[in-house]
């Protein structure tokens, strides 16, 4: 043992030797003084120094409250299926029944700190005397003083302050049962390293109930009430066996255990365990809940409005706040399911290994008609062993990353409500140009990555020249162009305000890359606004907590679903229609997330493949899988990770939405759904059909001087396409001839326009065909030809007798034949049959 220790021990017993000494006297001449000393003084006299005496050292009982404060109790956090996550714990306090308590813990307490318990009053002068008479070496103060000294006065070191703790001692005593004051003083008692009470010192030191404890154990388990620290069992060992040691003496002299017993005891080690780490089911979510309840600020949960308050009604009072009582003891139900939660884990840590350097996953589930979070699961280990892939924070909650394409949903809400900027409705079945790269004028000089001009280029899979699709098909299919092309004809600014009426709650910047995924976003937010879909347009507010109830059974919180519609129902069951083929399409992204039932959903690809998506839902519930690197945004290009579905490695070039994390909400909604009722959605409302209408669109204005490039751009724009005929001409090639209809003329959207275009005169063309016209009729076939063509050809005549009066007067062949090359100026022999001369 330290010799610092020793020394400064016999300090502190030669303070108190002076102390205990003159507190004796004092209580000697307070208690005896009413029985003797009217005897010794005159009656006048005896009463003066009487009232001196109270005045001086006696306190005022009657202006005290002597009630015993509430012991603080741990709070605990149930899933929804009835599984204990784990407690909510800043004091360490489980109190429970004395007629719980085993026998053995008792003796062992009482032998410890007050063997004569149930023989005092209060106060014990025999050991007063003792303790005196040993400097104070043995203590004096009985369990009923102690908790008055805890709970009831302050910790000053004064003669006061001791009669006044004698005189409250034996009023508690007076008022409550020796079975009342034991139990409060055994489950409030501190024993060191935040543990009040038994039950918690046992937990604490050795990881056991208090029917599990030895009676070394149980010995142990009392020896740092007197000093946590000078007799912790962890710090000061050598000082708690000691102590442990004089308890089992004292155990066997008060008759509790036998000779055997003890020495049997006496030979064991402490066997005190490490402090015992968290044991908690899912972190994350215990976090999730703390949080919840202390950022409380609007005290929906009634548990306080300041900080402090709800802190206190979570956790009880604060270890170190002896003048605190009360709080704690609340059953936080939660809405997680812990069945699926464990499972959502698996399938993310069977995929994407711990340890193995390459991405890892997050899955959140929110039933649809509730708000209710079932799942909240990240791929990754709660704590700070970073090495073993561990992380401080919940990918799932917190985890905010570029959501890419997943987004695209909250732009074609917008587009449907809003029409563009111009006014002009935008349905389902307008049309709009693919052509890859996109050219899109962001109005900022940086916006689309260059800083020298404003110019955002967006591509496809790769380049594609002009063609249009319909906007359904452009979101089935995810055609980014198409999307840049919506967003820059509608604004940013609407996108953004859906997605926050929708259920995102992180913000957002009002740039046009918003559409293809430019905000980091959560997959718990993604699961929400995706739900508000599933729900036809009500957005249900998310939430974790369920029920509150208090020690005593009360419920004190009861959470209440309301939903506020924020998207009308014919919208919200366009876009659910349309996220139905992303997965049942044969060129929808998503065709790797069917799990054969009514489903829709949306993958997402961040830019350079560094964080992917597949949000989707069915009509009970949606589910975000989020798949990528857990402390930021790294490009997933030549990677392997296990498909847990096939058994087997899986290589990827690059990742896509629908190639790494459609696969996993698949196997997990598949679990899901296992015994899930099948349902449809419901039929779309009244109404639906107008955002399938083909809207119309006019004739852009063209200029003959325009390139055939800008013309094509115009006509594009205008949500028409371009046939290009090709014609010869006497114009220069690439002339614009003509084109059809005119411009301003009315044609619904993915009409086509036809252009023609010369191409000069060729050198060689295909000769015209006149057999079988009238001699007559040559000059205008050739006229024509002339004019289709612009190449000039003449003709020379040559009779030939024939004898069919049918054939008189027509041609009959030519030279060169129908078909044949011919070249500008060349001649064609025209053979006409005439009648025979004889």
């Amino acid at each position: 043992m330290d010799p610092n220790i020793h020394e400064a021990h016999r300090r502190d017993r030669r303070r108190r030797r002076l102390p205990s000494l003159l507190l004796l006297t004092i209580i000697v001449i307070v208690v005896a003084g009413w029985i003797g000393l009217f005897g010794f003084l005159g009656s006048t006299a005896a009463i003066g120094t009487a009232q001196s005496l109270e005045e001086q050292y006696l306190c005022d009982i009657d202006g005290m409250d002597l009630t015993f404060p509430d012991v603080s109790r741990l709070s605990s956090v149930v899933t929804s299926d009835g599984v204990e996550l784990g407690k909510l714990s800043e004091r360490n306090s489980q109190p429970t029944p004395l007629d719980e308590m085993p026998v053995m813990v008792i003796d062992a307490l009482l032998s410890a700190e007050d063997k004569s318990f149930y023989e005092h009053s209060g106060v014990d002068f025999r050991a007063i005397f003792r303790s005196a008479l040993a400097g104070g070496e043995s203590g004096a103060s009985t369990i009923t003083q102690q908790v008055v000294k805890q709970n009831f006065l302050t910790s000053d070191r004064t003669i006061e302050r001791k009669i006044c703790e004698a005189q409250v001692a034996t009023e508690l005593e007076r008022r409550f049962t020796k079975e009342q004051i034991l139990e409060f003083y055994a489950n409030s008692v501190f024993f060191g390293s935040n543990a009040y009470g038994v039950v918690a010192a046992a937990q604490e030191y050795f990881g056991k109930s208090l029917d599990e404890l030895t009676v070394a154990e149980a010995a142990t388990l009392v020896t740092p009430i007197r000093s946590p620290t000078f007799y912790h069992p962890r710090q000061n060992p050598q000082n708690s066996l000691e102590a442990r040691n004089r308890t089992i003496d004292r155990m066997f002299d008060n008759g509790f255990i036998t000779v055997n017993a003890a020495t049997t005891a006496k030979a064991q080690p402490l066997g005190v365990v490490p402090h015992p780490e968290s044991e908690e089911l899912s972190p994350q979510v215990m976090i999730a809940v703390r949080r919840a309840l202390l950022d409380d600020t609007a005290n929906r949960y009634g548990l306080g409005p300041t900080y402090t308050e709800r802190k206190e009604a979570v956790f009880g009072c604060p270890a170190a706040d002896t003048t605190c009582s009360g709080g704690g003891g609340l059953t936080i139900h939660v809405t997680v399911d812990f069945d699926l939660q464990t499972e959502a884990n698996r399938i993310l840590r069977a995929w994407y290994r711990l340890g193995s350097g390459g991405p890892t996953g997050a899955i959140a589930t929110v039933e649809n008609a509730t708000g209710a979070i079932r799942v909240v699961a990240s791929g990754i280990e709660y704590g700070t062993d970073l090495a073993a892939g561990e992380r401080p924070y919940d990918l799932a909650i917190e985890g905010r990353r570029h959501a890419g394409s997943a987004l695209k949903p909250f732009t074609l809400a917008a587009a449907l409500e809003n029409g563009d900027l111009e006014g002009r409705r935008i349905t389902l079945n307008s049309y709009w140009d693919r052509s890859s790269p996109a050219a899109i004028d962001c109005g900022t000089p940086g916006c689309g990555g260059n800083a020298n001009n404003s110019i955002w280029a967006p591509l496809n899979a790769g380049r594609e020249p002009y063609r249009l699709t319909t906007l359904e098909a452009g979101t089935y299919s995810s055609i980014n162009t198409v999307y840049a092309r919506v967003i820059q004809a509608i604004g940013p600014e609407v996108v953004i305000e859906m997605a926050a009426r929708l259920g995102i709650k992180s913000s957002m910047k009002p740039v046009y890359s918003v559409t293809l995924g430019a905000a980091s976003v959560s997959p718990l937010e993604m699961a929400s606004a995706y739900s508000t879909f599933a729900n036809g347009g009500n957005y249900i507010e998310p939430y974790l907590i369920e029920r509150i109830t208090d020690a005593s059974g009360t419920v004190v919180y009861q959470h209440h679903t309301q939903p506020v519609r924020v998207l009308s129902e014919q919208i919200a069951a366009a876009v659910t229609s349309t996220l139905e083929k992303v997965v049942s399409s044969g060129s929808g992204t998503g065709q790797r997330a069917n799990i054969g039932r009514p489903q829709a959903g949306k993958t997402g690809t961040a830019t350079d493949y560094t964080d992917v998506w597949f949000i989707g839902f069915i009509p009970q519930y949606s589910t975000a899988v989020w798949v990528g690197h857990p402390d930021g945004s790294v490009e997933m290009r030549g990677f392997t990770i296990w498909n847990d579905m096939e058994g087997r490695e899986q290589s990827h070039r690059v990742a896509y939405g629908g190639t790494v994390a459609a696969p996993v909400w698949k196997q997990f909604m598949l679990y899901l759904t296992e015994d899930l009722e099948v349902l449809d959605f419901p039929e779309p409302p009244e109404g639906t059909s107008a955002y399938y209408a083909v809207p119309g669109t006019s004739v852009p204005r063209i200029n003959v001087d325009m390139t055939v490039a800008a013309i094509e751009a115009a006509v594009y724009a205008a949500h028409l396409r371009v046939e290009i005929v090709e014609v010869p001409s006497f114009e220069e090639p690439g002339t614009i001839i003509s084109l059809e209809p005119e411009s301003g003329t009315r044609l619904a959207q993915g009409s086509a326009v036809t252009l023609e275009i010369s191409i000069g005169i060729p050198e060689e063309i295909e000769g015209p065909d006149l057999i079988g016209l009238s001699v007559t009729e040559v000059p205008s076939a050739l006229a024509l030809f002339e004019e289709e063509t612009a190449v000039i050809l003449s003709w020379v005549r040559v009779d030939v007798e024939v004898p069919d009066p049918t054939q008189w007067s027509t041609v009959i062949s030519t030279d060169p034949i129908p078909g044949a090359l011919v070249s500008p100026g060349d001649t064609i022999t025209v053979f006409v049959g005439v009648q025979p001369s004889t």
